[in-house]
């Protein structure tokens, strides 16, 4: 299908929906093109702009130097081949002979360099990229097909870094803005999609590359239709509008699974439900005495209102009864059993009667009142898992209110600092990532704590990890990293881990969705057969 006649069916489409009049045969079906149901739309189509799992789809048109397999290994990307040298302080990058962009150019060593030298460029981002770049001292350009990125000191993750960090023309010039991606202005790609055409809120739509030297997508366009209602996107699959979509809806999963027309696919997200709080400032914004009076002193500053706060909470519940087993319950940053993760720390216990019992030693022994923000269009039953934690904590005395926010609004919001606890998740490809962006104490500097957004620190647990990211030994490196999460999770309780979520996908016979571990819904993991 040519461009033109692709944006036609789109229009087309969209036409006759807003005037409820029947859709043409051919949008309908069209073999070649995929009609997806997309629950949360792109914040921007710059690829460097925001590190959120909305901005998963642009892996379609923007390829990465390593690729990443649907269960979080690197694989090659534009990069055949990578690997340390000197000692660990570069790591040298060779590029496929028969990586092009969507123009037909071929992909270049200089192309590399220039998108991450743009990465730190991007302003006004609420989940910035930097701290996948931030370990690059500079950039070596050897010849065409190779680059070697130079570091101050050994560093083990490069390669996984390099899956995180998309790669453009530098023919795009210095001054690229977020603006002439969202414009569209920028017409060259190095994934296997094009974009087509974006309208924030509405839709994404897309082209196959016919330069991409990878394997070859099942379709030659796709319209990822957003649908945030989570009850209209399953009906719209149920009803053959469209052919896959993506975050089943937890009450849903069952019906759907039973349905002979519907393909459900899932996996163990590399992610967790968390709680933040604010443990920087002497006073909190929402945090009010028992006689909802303001409060001078914070009392999320003490280690033991922190632990009663987790000790109120009942987990399995919540993944039994709130999240209907689409979960499991967590104790680290990611799943058990993640290199990396901590073998000592415990899933929390539900212990209401110590959890009193440290408020009042605290000081606190008729608790205080609280608001806890949450999103309510972000995850699977996000708001239903804010007025669970809000009861667990009520009746230990810690009165709490809850207030949510749509996801466009609520990142912003807590980045600004806006909060005193929240709930929301956070995902990564290892340990390292989370905890450096999740856990470790702010630093803009050095691009650690992106996602720490109340100011939340273990000096400790910071100073550990700073010894695994220099330590090349794969055994060395996974043990201090176990041991910073003991000490900040386990025994400073900075943060709170609740659960771990999977991904579930569904597709109307015979297609298949590829679950991803991040999350992903991307046109290329939707097959036949």
């Amino acid at each position: 299908m040519k461009r033109s006649e692709f944006l036609a069916a789109v229009a087309a489409t969209a036409t006759t929906a807003a005037l409820g009049l029947p859709r043409p045969a051919r949008a309908q079906g069209d073999p070649g093109m995929l009609r997806a149901g997309l629950k949360l739309s792109p914040t921007s189509m710059d690829p460097h702009f925001r590190l959120s799992g909305e901005q998963n789809i642009l892996r379609a048109v923007h390829a990465r130097l390593v690729g990443m397999s649907s269960d979080g290994k690197p694989e090659p990307g534009i990069a055949e081949s990578w690997r340390p040298v000197n000692d660990g302080k570069a790591w040298e990058f060779r590029i496929r002979a028969d990586a092009k962009f969507s123009d037909g150019s071929p992909v270049t060593a200089e192309d590399v360099a220039y998108s991450i030298a743009r990465v730190p460029t991007i302003e006004g981002s609420a989940g910035a990229y930097q701290i996948f770049v931030r370990a690059i001292a500079r950039t070596e350009v050897k010849d065409a097909r190779t680059i070697l990125l130079h570091t101050a000191s050994p560093y083990p993750f490069m390669a996984e870094d390099m899956t995180e960090v998309a790669i453009i023309a530098k023919s795009l010039g210095p001054g690229l803005r977020t603006a002439d991606f969202n414009s569209q202005a920028v017409k060259v790609f190095s994934g296997p999609y094009m974009l087509a055409d974006y309208r924030f809120g509405e839709f994404v739509a897309m082209q196959r590359n016919p330069h991409w030297s990878g394997p070859r997508p099942t379709f030659d366009s796709a319209h990822f239709k957003v649908i945030a209602a989570d009850a209209s996107r399953m009906a719209a699959l149920i009803a053959g509008d469209v052919q896959a979509v993506d975050e089943v809806s937890v009450p849903d999963i069952p019906r759907l699974r039973r349905d002979p027309n519907v393909n459900v696919t899932q996996i163990a997200g590399m992610r967790v439900m968390y709680i933040s709080m604010d443990m920087d400032r002497d006073a909190s914004p929402h945090i009010r005495d028992a006689n909802g009076q303001p409060m001078t002193r914070n009392p999320l500053k003490d280690a033991r209102v922190r632990q009663a706060l987790s000790y109120a909470i009942n987990r399995q519940a919540i993944v039994d009864r709130v999240m209907e087993g689409a979960a499991t319950v967590a104790s680290n940053l990611l799943p058990d059993g993640t290199p990396g993760t901590s073998s000592a720390l415990r899933v929390t216990p539900y212990d209401p009667e110590r959890a009193r019992h440290l408020l009042a030693e605290a000081g606190y022994p008729n608790g205080f009142q609280i608001t806890l923000h949450a999103t309510n269009d972000r995850y699977p039953n996000d708001e239903k898992v804010a007025q669970a934690i809000a009861q667990f904590w009520t009746r230990i005395g810690v009165r709490t209110e809850v207030a949510t926010l749509p996801n466009a609004a609520f990142f912003p919001a807590a980045a600004r600092q806006q909060f005193s606890v929240f709930a929301a998740q956070y995902g990564a490809d290892n340990v390292s990532y989370a905890y450096r962006a999740l856990v470790h104490t702010y630093d803009r500097e050095r691009g650690l704590g992106t996602a720490n957004r109340t100011r939340h620190s273990s000096p400790r647990g910071d100073a550990l990890v700073a010894e695994a990211l220099t330590e090349m030994d794969e055994t060395k490196r996974n043990a201090l990293l176990a041991r910073a999460a003991d000490i900040a999770i386990g025994e400073e309780a900075i943060i709170h881990m609740i659960y771990h979520p999977a991904y579930v996908y569904a597709a109307r016979k015979p297609l298949s969705v590829t679950p991803y571990y991040n999350g992903a819904f991307l046109p290329q993991a939707v097959t036949r057969g």
